[in-house]
């Protein structure tokens, strides 16, 4: 899927106007599904900007409406940030299914594998979610949505550790 530059100025000047601390309709998110309806790259734009904010079943949606149009890396991390939300709006078997047909699709990533293990974790399946970070940890292959998501697993690490402690 290739994007116009139109679309991609766009895009450039909705991501400033939110760094400026504008809510994704006031950055003019929304605007672009008017200006590209059913465009893949402008529904998964508007996802990933509803989902920073907070608005994860809007979010969902977009990810979910993006999905069909998208491929390759686009698509990997689509599934990936869809099943992502999921997990977070605490729709753990819609996660795991997300998850598990993007690894239908990508049966070599890592990053679908490690936010999987989340997934099946907060489902209670520890033994599958170790399983799996096993898998990752051990599997050569570089990762380059790991790196790009480095931040959120750490922080989610942490935060098992911190509920590790409470209990």
């Amino acid at each position: 899927m290739s994007i116009e530059p139109a679309l991609l100025d766009a895009l450039e000047a909705c991501h400033a106007d939110r760094e400026q601390g504008r809510s994704p309709a006031e950055a003019g998110f929304d605007a672009l599904l008017e200006r590209w309806p059913g465009h893949p790259g402008a529904l998964e734009a508007v996802a990933e900007a509803y989902d920073e904010a907070g608005d994860l079943d809007r979010a969902i949606d977009g990810y979910r409406a993006a999905l069909a149009g998208l491929d390759g890396t686009a698509l990997r991390r689509c599934f990936l940030k869809l099943g992502d939300a999921l997990r977070r709006a605490g729709r753990f078997q819609e996660a795991v299914e997300a998850l598990e047909t993007g690894l239908d699709e990508f049966p070599g990533s890592r990053s679908l594998r490690t936010f999987l293990a989340l997934a099946l974790h907060e489902q209670g399946r520890s033994d599958a979610a170790l399983g799996l970070v096993l898998e990752v940890l051990v599997d050569p292959m570089p990762s380059p949505d790991l790196e790009l998501f480095r931040a959120a697993v750490r922080h989610r690490a942490q935060g098992l550790f911190t509920r590790d402690r409470a209990a």
